[in-house]
């Protein structure tokens, strides 16, 4: 079997998994799987919240890398002290860190929990990294491409990687606004080819979103 034909058939059998239980997660560790989706809509309140802190706070990213522990719990605390309704983005944010301490037993950890008012990452690119556990508080969340409707501009002098097409609109998935999702980077071992298309969320005029993401370092 060629290589293009090896990319082909595990294209053809990639899974992207969305469920209302939390279970789903834990189906990432299926070779197919490439995506799990823990379907969890946010309150009014804690999507209020979210839009409220990131409009207060606009620059305050927080930032760490280390270990899921009692320390980091005080700090993603001490984020949303004076935050109205700040306990429901504390209790979300903590829930994604004890789900992917269960899942995954990382050793170490990067969390960002950034206050956003445009999309970051626009363009569509394959992600990164082993695993990134990721959701989205105050909006619409991370959108993301089935492999079978990704396309890659020729590679240019000195790339290595191709840039994604922009893809057309009816092919593009949404997480939703509380969404806990897991997603496959490039790096996951013999999963190269498996790695999510992806792009930041969307944003329009005086939107503001919380988003969050915790990358599985060692």
């Amino acid at each position: 079997m060629s290589v293009n034909s090896e990319v082909c058939a595990q294209t053809q059998s990639t899974k992207y998994l969305i469920d209302e239980s939390a279970s789903v997660l834990s189906e990432i560790y299926d070779p197919n799987t490439a995506l799990a989706c823990y379907c969890t809509p946010a309150t009014w309140a804690k999507s209020r919240a979210a839009v409220h802190y990131v409009k207060k706070a606009p620059d305050h990213a927080f930032q760490y890398q280390g270990a899921i522990n009692e320390e980091l719990s005080e700090q993603v605390k001490n984020v949303f002290v004076g935050t109205a309704h700040g306990n429901l983005l504390v209790e979300h944010i903590e829930l994604m860190l004890c789900m992917f301490d269960a899942l995954l037993e990382p050793k170490e950890i990067g969390l960002r929990i950034l206050p956003c008012t445009y999309a970051m990452s626009p363009a569509f690119h394959s992600q990164n990294g082993i695993v990134r556990m990721l959701s989205t508080l105050g909006g619409s969340g991370e959108r993301w491409l089935e492999h079978g409707f990704v396309e890659y501009y020729p590679l240019e002098k000195g790339q290595f990687t191709p840039a994604v097409k922009k893809p057309k609109e009816c092919n593009v998935n949404t997480l939703c606004d509380g969404d806990i999702a897991l997603m496959k980077g490039k790096n996951w071992l013999d999963q190269e080819h498996n790695a999510v298309v992806c792009s930041s969320p969307l944003f329009g005029n005086d939107t503001a979103k919380l988003c969050v993401y915790i990358d599985y370092i060692s």
